[in-house]
């Protein structure tokens, strides 16, 4: 099946799942484009495809991301407890050096062969731990549903988007448009259009988007608070109505219990941390990673504990009523910036 159709596959699958209008809208216009895809008509009224089936999320449930990163600390935790260095390791098990060094670095994946080796060596026995950590093992070498869109998008935001479903929480500051996890498929379409790119590309922004929200609704979402700037609200970006139905999803989100959406207004001061956009994610192993915007559609990440803790210091001190209007003041808010457009 062409690249195309595939995408065209999954959308329909969504639809027929009982998902958003706005995903009917993309698949409509993959249909108009794609009437030789010979799935079409019969994925349109399919409703027996389940999450694996689409695609969508990861097998088994289980996040490869969260996966890895567990198995990681476990493998190196249970090194440090048996008291061996990774040069005693190599030797003992008359492995490279090197291949110690990217097992615990996570450049390579870990065959269950290796596993087994590693935890005899750490005198593991218990067949309960073995297996969940087997078990992490597997998971971390699954397909997740953006692996699929490698191919066609920068590697940096693969890996933004990946540490994202991983994490347990995020902090966001925006000064220049809606964060994309938020942004409404017209709105995407706008941003999409004015910087040049191509249908294609659109449509799978649309797609890539409306697949990070869910992360938002699901049983146990994501812990999520954004400051947006004002400016990046009153900045048009596609239509009047475009903006409208925007700001209508960011009222609704923001009474989700998960959800918290402030709004530095431009009557109120600047500080430290405004320059650009930032994105902060913990994760299950309390560790934190900040995404800096950088020109080209890059993000940069950075973990070194200094540099994390000033831009959670930043982001505290955002969320301040110095800078930013408290969350219960959202649709006030937006109700005066909606009279602009």
């Amino acid at each position: 099946m062409p690249r195309s159709c595939v995408l065209t596959h999954q959308l329909l699958l969504r639809v027929a799942d009982g998902t958003t209008m706005d995903l009917w809208r993309t698949a409509t216009w993959q249909i108009s484009r794609l009437a030789s895809c010979s799935t079409v008509t019969k994925l349109a009224g399919s409703d027996r495809a389940g999450p694996v089936e689409r695609g969508l999320i990861m097998l088994g449930g289980r996040n490869p991301v969260t996966e890895r990163r567990r198995l990681l600390a476990e493998l190196r935790r249970l090194r440090a407890a048996a008291g061996l260095t990774q040069k005693q390791v190599s030797t003992h098990l008359e492995w490279s050096m090197s291949k110690v060094i990217r097992i615990e670095g996570g450049t390579v994946g870990i065959s269950i062969t290796d596993l087994k080796a590693l935890l005899a060596l750490y005198g593991v026995q218990d067949p309960e731990v073995v297996e969940n950590l087997a078990g992490a093992a597997r998971a971390a070498r699954e397909k997740a549903w953006w692996d699929d869109h490698r191919p066609h998008v920068h590697p940096e935001l693969i890996d933004f988007i990946a540490v994202e479903a991983a994490a347990t929480s995020m902090a966001e500051y925006q000064n220049f448009i809606v964060p994309g996890i938020l942004q409404v498929p017209a709105y995407i379409r706008g941003v999409g259009k004015a910087f040049g790119s191509s249908e294609e590309a659109i449509e799978r922004s649309v797609f890539m988007r409306t697949e990070r929200r869910l992360l938002l609704t699901e049983s146990q979402p994501l812990e999520a608070r954004f400051i947006l700037d004002e400016a990046s609200l009153r900045r048009t970006i596609g239509s009047a109505d475009v903006m409208r139905e925007q700001l209508d999803l960011l009222v609704e989100l923001n009474e989700l219990p998960n959800i918290t959406i402030q709004v530095a207004t431009l009557d109120r001061g600047v500080t430290d941390g405004m320059q650009s956009t930032f994105t902060l994610f913990e994760l299950p192993d309390q560790d934190h990673v900040v995404y800096l915007d950088q020109p080209g559609f890059r993000v940069l990440a950075r973990t070194d504990p200094d540099e994390v803790g000033r831009y959670l210091d930043a982001f505290d001190k955002l969320t301040g009523p110095d800078h930013a209007t408290p969350p219960d003041e959202l649709k006030a808010t937006i109700n005066r910036i909606r009279a602009t457009h």
